[in-house]
């Protein structure tokens, strides 16, 4: 009797050190490039009148507020758990420098450049698209798109991969939108007339939607392929740019969605439905690549 006593002690210890274990989550890479040079000037406001200047609601998109109201697939949390650095004040020197290196990005674009970044923006998930619409199979390729160069890498061939991406889509649209009201950021070019965009943007700009979306996608990706993590994130880094270069984003727009990006993965990586779905997916994948 003691002898059981004692085995189910030791059981009660070893689960409870189990327990007790932190799960260890992927840290965000340290900033870099040239978020990193200007995230070092002042972000403070002068102040100047230019700070109230906010995203005009009036021109949004009543479809966008619609994200708001988006059904929950993975994630039930409240909007607060997520923590970005509040956007440089429109009068602060890091606003200021950030305009001159998008105008100077704008001075040195080349048609192959601008081709490019306008293709990148019609690279999106619409969360309210249906397997009957006209654009459903290009919002499905979109899904891959972070992983485009693996010709294998496709919806047709996952999925298992695509039906989790499109509900990680859906809650990272969510979030993303709730933030960007939240912020309700102008636009660079609606701060400062000398950037000529290249893109019709009605909503606002911070965080980054094409940034969060593509780096939430390169994250999930290297979950799945960490032997093409730096490719993965090479092609998030590229969206996010290709966004700069036709001048509707700060370059703090495109970082403030990666840290998003970040932060929700490692949440998506606590959930048990989650977990389920990414273990079925990397079993997809090893059949494919068999």
């Amino acid at each position: 009797m003691r002898k059981l006593s004692v085995l189910f002690l030791l059981a009660y210890i070893f689960s409870a050190n189990l327990f007790a274990q932190k799960i260890v989550l992927p840290a965000l890479l340290p900033i870099s490039g040239h978020y990193k040079e200007l995230s070092k000037l002042d972000a403070k406001a002068k102040p100047d009148s230019s700070d109230r200047r906010q995203f005009p609601l009036e021109i949004l998109s009543p479809k966008n507020a619609l994200k708001l109201n988006l059904t929950p697939q993975y994630l039930i949390l409240p909007v607060s758990d997520f923590k970005l650095p509040d956007f440089p004040a429109n009068s602060s020197e890091q606003t200021k420098a950030e305009i001159e290196f998008l105008l100077k990005l704008q001075a040195n674009r080349t048609e192959e450049k601008v081709k490019e970044s306008l293709e990148f923006a019609n690279v999106y998930y619409d969360v309210f698209v249906k397997p009957t619409d006209a654009n459903y199979d290009a919002m499905q390729k979109n899904l891959f798109h972070i992983g485009r160069q693996l010709p294998w890498f496709t919806p047709q061939k996952l999925p298992i991969t695509a039906k989790m991406m499109t509900k990680i889509w859906s809650d990272c649209t969510y979030y993303f939108w709730a933030l960007k009201f939240q912020y309700n950021r102008t636009r660079p070019y609606m701060l400062d007339a000398r950037i000529k965009n290249l893109n019709d943007t009605k909503f606002q700009a911070y965080p980054s939607g094409h940034a969060s979306a593509s780096y939430v996608a390169a994250f999930i990706y290297q979950e799945l392929l960490p032997e093409s993590k730096d490719l993965f994130a090479q092609n998030a880094f590229d969206m996010a740019y290709s966004r700069e270069i036709i001048g509707v984003h700060f370059p703090s727009d495109s970082e403030a969605g990666r840290i998003f990006a970040r932060q929700f993965v490692n949440e998506l990586l606590k959930n048990e439905d989650f977990k389920k779905d990414l273990a079925e997916a990397k079993k997809e994948i090893l059949t494919i690549k068999k």
